[in-house]
């Protein structure tokens, strides 16, 4: 095979991939508007299909089941966090810039497309196959922040609970913010939403007097009260 020939296969493999990509997008965005009008269990495959203007065959090449959608949505979620993790690390950030870095960037690709984290939320809630799948995901992310949250403890940098609350919290924060911002109307875009509440957690996580109110319970309970009018 000659170099003339390797020129002339190349434009048509970059159509082929462009294609692909408009096919696999056109496929998303129907269910994403689907989802929204009619419900999770009420949208169809044969209904996606349509509505991207292409055969229910087609819809199969790219997606295994009408769930596997809302799982790539959530896989490329969860790599962009993990992948802002790991930019932390390489830079060798602190254990707080890392869990930080993650849930806030769960937040900036929720925020990217609301109708479509409104459809990822609903058909999580609605189907109990999607809920799982996307907590599958989700827990490795939640392994790497509970590693980090835990050598974050062994070192001093957090204190007053253990890793797998820190990384509670955190997604806590993440899922209510995403929740009042892909349901309410009036409410401020995500990243504002979820900043504060992000800071005030690891703010309170990261100081000392969050190991006082315990140590302070502790030692008023080992002490006796005194009687009134006891000397």
């Amino acid at each position: 095979m000659g170099p003339s020939n390797v020129i002339e296969l190349r434009p048509r493999s970059s159509r082929r991939d462009d294609q692909t990509r408009e096919t696999k997008r056109r496929l998303i965005t129907a269910a994403i508007e689907l989802v929204s009008e009619i419900g999770w269990r009420r949208t169809t495959v044969e209904q996606i299909a349509e509505r991207a203007g292409v055969a229910k065959g087609t819809f199969f090449v790219h997606f295994k089941t009408k769930e596997a959608i809302v799982v790539t949505l959530v896989q490329l979620q969860i790599g962009a966090a993990m992948a802002a993790r790991e930019g932390i690390v390489a830079r060798r950030g602190s254990v707080v810039e890392r869990l930080e870095a993650a849930t806030m960037t769960l937040g900036t690709q929720a925020a990217s497309n609301i109708e479509l984290s409104r459809a990822v939320l609903i058909a999580s809630l609605e189907s109990r196959e999607v809920g799982g799948a996307t907590d599958a995901v989700f827990s490795r992310l939640f392994v790497l922040m509970a590693a980090d949250a835990r050598e974050g403890i062994e070192s001093g940098a957090i204190l007053g609970a253990d890793a797998e609350t820190v990384v509670s919290l955190l997604m806590a924060s993440y899922l209510g913010a995403a929740l009042h911002c892909t349901s309410s109307p009036r409410a401020k875009p995500l990243a504002e939403v979820l900043r504060p509440l992000v800071d005030a957690t690891l703010a309170a996580l990261t100081s000392k007097l969050t190991a006082r109110p315990r140590a302070a319970a502790r030692t008023a309970k080992a002490t006796p009260k005194k009687r009134r009018g006891a000397t």
